[in-house]
């Protein structure tokens, strides 16, 4: 039988071999006891299911190091913070980071690191891993390269070209993870509530960065639109085509059009149209421009054509507009 083994194992084996005087087996999971001469404290780690498993530690002080070069594959890890800090360091580039109470933080994996330097002090966390290059294998390979793309696309979202992300939890995920906490592993009826709060605090994540990402895109979306309607009115009478606009804003003519009626209400041809018809009115109305000049002004090709649209928008001509104001 072959045991495949993983990042997440490499890491507990070399803490087991450096840092530990002794490791317990457990109903549930493995702890391991850190020896004296490096500080005070455990690490224990639970597998829920393959692919899927919840570690922590509890240490009142301590300073280690962990060689990052020899990582193969992409295992996603989200922690909540209890008590004390964690002070991290990594290497080659030099970036500080400090993970304390309340606290909570997302790492992929798979990145170009190599080392990196960790000081625990009075320190109490929790971390799920998630391998999803396992869980996927339980999953119809119908749907498979959907699932995988919707994933990365998720994934490469939240990160957004960072490695390790620290934030403050949300009361949700504050209040799930002190549940874990009060759980008692040592029977069967532990394991299942361990299971159930760790899917429970990893989808309770997941949904809250789906939405925080979907407010950023509505955020992108309404400054894109709001370009596009400047650049229309600054050149209402030579109208730019839906695609000279998306030339424009450097963005897809079909995003273009999804995004403009979605927070519009019109296409970008209507609002053009309507845009025009409205500098119409102002200039029949506050102006001795002719008709002819009007209809040259706002960009069509004649009065008749004008004429027809204007009447179509607003139940009556150019001319009898005019006269009534």
């Amino acid at each position: 039988m072959i045991i495949k083994k993983n990042i997440v194992d490499d890491y507990y084996k070399y803490i087991e071999d450096k840092y530990c005087s002794k490791t317990l087996d457990e109903l549930l999971g493995k702890k391991y006891v850190i020896k004296d001469e490096f500080g005070a404290g455990d690490f224990f780690r639970i597998k829920i299911e393959d692919g899927l498993e919840i570690s922590g530690l509890n240490i009142s002080k301590m300073e280690m190091d962990f060689d990052n070069r020899l990582n193969y594959e992409e295992i996603l890890e989200v922690g909540y913070c209890y008590s004390g800090y964690i002070k991290i360091l990594s290497l080659p580039d030099h970036k500080e980071y400090t993970f304390k109470k309340g606290d909570i933080f997302i790492y992929r994996t798979l990145n170009r690191l190599d080392y990196f330097k960790f000081k625990y002090k009075n320190c109490k966390t929790i971390s799920i891993h998630i391998n999803f290059n396992i869980i996927k294998n339980a999953i119809n390979s119908i749907w498979e390269d959907k699932l995988i793309t919707d994933w990365q696309e998720n994934i490469n979202n939240i990160f957004n070209g960072n490695i390790l992300i620290i934030e403050k939890a949300s009361y949700d995920l504050r209040k799930i993870a002190q549940e874990i906490d009060a759980i008692t592993n040592h029977n069967v009826m532990g394991y299942m509530k361990i299971k159930l709060k760790t899917i429970e605090f990893l989808d309770t994540f997941l949904e809250e960065k789906s939405k925080e990402n979907l407010k950023k895109l509505k955020n992108n979306e309404v400054e894109m639109i709001t370009k596009a309607k400047e650049i229309i009115n600054e050149n209402i009478e030579n109208a730019p085509s839906v695609k000279e606009l998306a030339s424009k804003l450097n963005m897809s003519v079909y995003k273009l059009q999804k995004w403009f009626k979605e927070l519009t209400g019109d296409t970008v041809y209507e609002y053009i149209k309507k845009v025009k018809i409205e500098k119409a009115k102002y200039l029949l109305k506050n102006t001795n421009m002719s008709i002819l000049e009007i209809t040259n002004e706002i960009g069509y090709e004649n009065p008749s054509k004008f004429a027809n649209v204007f009447k179509r928008y607003n139940n009556i001509t150019p001319l009898k507009y005019r006269k009534s104001k």
